[in-house]
């Protein structure tokens, strides 16, 4: 429904409810001081934030009671081994260098989104959903200064689902980002859940330029070794690697970023996500115990 909208109805539904609580509190300071018009006051306040609570619940937050994405497809516990994660590390790093060329030659090419969205939808469907997810392109948001100070790459509004991402993503931060999203979209709400599906998507483009943002996204988010030789990349991964540290060094407000991130790490604990932002990370243990097909599919449970 907003996806002919050039912006997010998420920033008008988040405007409106801001300004509904702070005309009631304006007038009720305006107002003759008294014991009832205090608990009028109290009460209406208490009545939006509950509205947008229920809002929130009906729209998006029951996605969090969803029954984790290893209980519906092949999951296998004693696949998720440290030699196992030391091999995919490995393939990562061949993959990315393998590509790196190819990539890198279409870095200026636009995102192509049906086509991000076509490999992305079969793994959606695979893992559990029985209905197809309909998703938008990105939508400015009045957030972007927020998400560029704290590091956020991206979110969903709750209320709209509308996707928004951060103005400052590179080239190859931007595939996996937004195929991200979109998964929180088609009800996945776990962070580790958004991070695989995101990856297998971009995996299974035919795009090297898409490709190299899965495999370097999953680089990431896999078990790091103490020390890498600079042999162990091409140049062109390593400026990859440098300009991501430029960008954030250039960006983030470290006091921003640390009380957003700590705040969403209560949020998800909340929402019966008890790692935290940790879950972030927890996507390694799906690709290691999650069985694919040959098209990069998660096998039925």
């Amino acid at each position: 429904m907003t996806a002919p909208l050039p912006w997010s109805l998420g920033d008008v539904a988040f405007l409106a409810g801001s300004v509904a609580l702070v005309w009631r509190i304006v007038a009720f300071v305006r107002a003759p001081r008294r014991r009832r018009s205090m608990v009028n006051a109290a009460l209406t306040c208490v009545a939006i934030v509950a509205l947008y609570a229920v809002w929130f619940t009906l729209s998006w937050g029951w996605n969090y009671a969803r029954a984790p994405l290893e209980s519906r497809v092949s999951f296998d516990a004693r696949r998720i081994t440290p030699d196992a994660a030391v091999k995919l590390r490995a393939r990562a790093i061949a993959q990315l260098n393998a590509l790196a060329a190819a990539a890198h030659s279409r870095a200026s090419v636009p995102l192509d989104t049906a086509a991000l969205y076509s490999a992305w939808l079969p793994a959606v469907m695979r893992a559990g959903n029985d209905w197809t997810a309909l998703v938008s392109l990105p939508k400015p948001t009045l957030a972007d200064p927020f998400m560029v100070a704290s590091g956020t790459s991206g979110f969903i509004n709750p209320l709209t689902l509308n996707v928004a991402l951060a103005s400052d993503l590179l080239w190859f931060e931007r595939p996996f980002d937004l195929a991200h999203e979109w998964s929180h979209d088609a009800a996945y709400a776990r962070e580790d859940e958004a991070n695989y599906l995101a990856i297998l998507a971009c995996l299974r483009s035919p795009d090297p330029a898409v490709q190299y943002s899965g495999w370097f996204e999953l680089f990431l988010y896999l078990p790091q070794a103490r020390h890498y030789a600079r042999r162990e990349f091409v140049p062109l991964v390593w400026r990859d690697f440098a300009a991501l540290r430029e960008r954030n060094a250039r960006h983030i407000n470290v006091l921003v970023a640390h009380w957003s991130w700590r705040t969403y790490n209560a949020y998800l604990k909340t929402n019966r996500v008890a790692a935290g932002i940790a879950n972030y990370d927890q996507v390694t243990r799906l690709m290691l115990g999650v069985a694919l097909d040959r098209r990069l599919l998660p096998l039925a449970r």
